[in-house]
């Protein structure tokens, strides 16, 4: 069955901020309850980058140096990250949706040939 009735929006629910650790079941990630895409993504790229810089310098006797150096930026990076404002979408964001929700792009994949054209008739 379909329904015409616009979908409903729920304005007091517009501030909720999205945290990549909680699961919603009670699993929370470990050393930090609540991680957003920033903190996130600076992590991942801090133990990848330290992790590749460690392996480097396996032989020349600089590897624990560079981990201990890594995982301090790497935290900090994590903590200064956090720190970030979740904030709603600028006005100029809003404008841009606004403008391509009043003259939406409709775009067809496939071709209708001669005969199904015809047959829909």
């Amino acid at each position: 069955m379909v329904d015409d009735a616009p979908a409903k929006v729920w304005s007091d629910q517009r501030d909720l901020p999205i945290h990549l650790g909680d699961a919603g079941d009670g699993f929370r990630m470990p050393f930090k309850e609540k991680w957003r895409f920033p903190d996130a993504l600076a992590a991942l790229l801090g133990f990848c980058a330290t992790a590749g810089l460690v392996t480097l310098n396996l032989e020349n006797g600089k590897a624990l140096t560079v981990l201990v150096v890594g995982a301090a930026v790497t935290v900090a990076a994590v903590w200064a990250l956090s720190k970030l404002p979740a904030v709603r979408p600028s006005i100029r964001t809003r404008l841009r949706w606004w403008l391509a929700n009043a003259r939406p792009q409709v775009a067809c994949s496939h071709r209708a040939s001669g005969n199904e054209s015809s047959s829909a008739r």
